[in-house]
């Protein structure tokens, strides 16, 4: 027997309407008829899917009527089970997915996400006045301090010193502050701010671009998000209120 040929499928499946011939068929017709139909559908001439799958079917149906001890126990169980009615090809099993209805929502819960989305995007709005607050701190503070190269040291205890003169010639000796771009801490010099006012009062001289940067996606992210969910929590409310009136 052929392979993918099983024997309780041969009651279902009418290889002679496959091949075009009739039931009573000779072998040389039987062969002439695969052939002809192998030669419309054979994967070497189309890309067709459809033909593909044909072609699969002709080579079991003639696997099954080329040969005459196969043909006689198909013809058998054909004639045993009439009532079955042949079909070229049996159909797939139709599968029905149920589908989930969504639940509404309540006017409860509507409103819940409207007054988080108000809160989320109020959020969104403090951090952009904040992140402006410190930019603007910032600038203020750059443009009072005085810039200076500072040489750094080693410190007794632990750590680093940077010593720098001020513009009225003092020698200042401070722990050197904390600069991004330099985790080692080895370099010879750094540069820094000083405050004229008290110059032990230091601060890196560096930009704080990356920073702002930083701050204004988050804030942005907050007040798109909270506005979002207070737009879908409205309209939600809308729809539930319209339900309930109806």
């Amino acid at each position: 027997m052929p392979s993918g040929t099983r024997t309780r499928d041969w009651a279902t499946f009418d290889y002679y309407a496959l091949l075009g011939v009739e039931p009573d068929a000779d072998a040389e017709t039987i062969t002439r008829a695969f052939r002809e139909e192998a030669k419309r559908s054979h994967p070497d001439i189309t890309d067709d899917a459809v033909a593909a799958a044909r072609f699969s079917d002709l080579t079991a149906a003639y696997g099954v009527l080329g040969d005459d001890e196969t043909r006689r126990a198909y013809d058998q169980v054909r004639a045993e089970r009439r009532e079955v009615p042949p079909t070229a090809r049996a159909a797939p099993p139709v599968t029905v997915r149920a589908t989930r209805k969504r639940k509404p929502w309540t006017a409860r819960k509507s409103i819940t996400v409207l007054v988080v989305g108000v809160v989320v995007a109020f959020l969104g709005v403090g951090a952009g006045f904040l992140t402006w607050s410190l930019h603007e701190h910032d600038a203020r503070q750059r443009a009072r301090f005085v810039p200076v190269v500072a040489t750094r040291g080693d410190a007794e205890g632990g750590g680093s010193i940077a010593s720098f003169l001020t513009r009225s010639g003092e020698r200042i000796r401070v722990p050197a502050p904390e600069q991004h771009g330099d985790p080692s801490g080895t370099g010879r010099t750094l540069d820094i701010r000083y405050d004229p006012a008290n110059p032990e009062h230091v601060i890196v001289d560096s930009g704080t671009v990356g920073r702002d940067i930083t701050f204004t996606i988050v804030s942005l992210k907050l007040l798109i998000g909270g506005l979002f969910l207070a737009g879908t929590g409205w309209r939600r409310l809308r729809t539930a209120r319209a339900t309930t009136a109806r």
